[in-house]
C-alpha cells in the first residue's frame, strides 16, 4: 500500500518548482549567483565541522598513542647502530583454537546400525 504525501510538503514542492523555474525564466544570472553562493555555504560550514572533527580526532588519538607506548614499554631503538638481520624470522601467532576432545577411544557399537 503506498502512502501519500503530507498535503503541506506537497504544497511546499510546488511552490519551490514554481519558484525555481520563474527565476529560472526572469533572472537566470541571479539563480546561478544564488546557487554558487549556498554551495559557498554549505563548504564553508562542511570545512569546519571537519576541522573540528579532525581536531578532537588528533587530541584523542596523541592520548592513546602515549598511553599505548606506556603499556608496551616501546623505547625508540638508536638509529646509528645497525644491526644484523636475522636471516628466518618466526611469526609467533596465538592460537584462538581448542581441541575437543570427543569420542576418540570408543568403538561404534555395529549392531545399532
Amino acid at each position: 500500500m503506498r502512502r501519500r504525501p503530507f498535503p503541506l510538503i506537497t504544497l511546499l514542492i510546488v511552490f519551490a518548482i514554481f519558484g525555481f523555474s520563474y527565476r529560472l525564466w526572469n533572472d537566470p544570472i541571479q539563480l546561478l549567483k544564488q546557487i554558487f553562493f549556498i554551495i559557498f555555504i554549505v563548504a564553508v560550514f562542511y570545512g569546519i565541522y571537519k576541522w573540528v572533527q579532525r581536531q578532537r580526532f588528533g587530541q584523542s588519538y596523541q592520548r592513546a598513542v602515549k598511553q599505548s607506548k606506556k603499556l608496551h614499554h616501546q623505547k625508540t631503538k638508536p638509529t646509528s647502530k645497525k644491526q644484523p638481520r636475522p636471516t628466518a624470522l618466526k611469526k609467533k601467532h596465538a592460537t584462538h583454537l581448542t581441541v575437543i576432545e570427543g569420542k576418540k577411544g570408543k568403538k561404534k557399537n555395529r549392531a545399532s546400525f
